[in-house]
């Protein structure tokens, strides 16, 4: 049992919680946090406005994160387990990626995945992000360039010799669009992430 403190007023009231019901609380407040970044964005998305949606007090969110920045830290490294699940459950069914399971990872990550934090921050909001997380969470975040050579070990049929730097280079470009897509016009958005994401291909198959 873990017991969690209501405040009210300037009062603590203690309430216990079953760690069945804590679980559930947490998934209310990383849902309605991330539905809020969705449609205000993250600076405008509060604490306050999470915790009167889900029915709780203000200060018990602290009970659950240290601030709204390490909420978006575990939304984005729930995805990033569930995204790793998904390729995994590939490489076992079938050996390797091919080049549609390679193009449909990304087109989910960077335009269809609703779960994904990041697909809704814009670039000031990493930027926040990166100056309010804690140093040892910035240094647990996956490094691009690791990340990439470890897919590419199990892609079938690529190229003996690729440009590993041009392949992550695409792949910062077409988030440096999404973060920005705010001054972009917004029907020509995803024609030109599948051209990129096709230019990204090519350097690999």
């Amino acid at each position: 049992m873990n017991i969690l403190f209501i405040l009210v007023g300037d009062e603590k009231m203690p309430k216990i919680y079953s760690e069945e019901k804590r679980q559930e609380i947490k998934k209310q407040l990383m849902g309605t946090g991330l539905e809020l970044i969705k449609h205000n964005g993250l600076r405008k998305m509060s604490v306050e406005e999470i915790t009167k949606r889900v029915g709780i007090a203000q200060g018990t969110f602290y009970n659950f994160f240290k601030s709204k920045e390490m909420m978006v830290y575990e939304l984005a490294n729930e995805y990033q387990e569930r995204t790793n699940h998904k390729m995994e459950k590939i490489i076992q069914s079938k050996g390797c990626l091919d080049r549609e399971d390679f193009r449909e990872l990304y087109y989910g990550m960077i335009l269809k995945d609703e779960d994904n934090v990041y697909r809704f921050l814009k670039r000031e909001d990493i930027q926040i992000l990166l100056m309010r997380l804690p140093s040892d969470c910035l240094r647990k975040m996956p490094d691009t360039k690791v990340e990439i050579e470890r897919i590419l070990r199990f892609v079938n049929k690529k190229k003996e010799k690729y440009d590993l730097d041009a392949i992550i280079n695409w792949i910062q470009v077409m988030n440096l669009t999404i973060e920005n897509k705010d001054i972009l016009v917004e029907a020509g958005v995803e024609k030109i992430i599948n051209s990129m994401l096709e230019n990204m291909l090519n350097e690999i198959f």
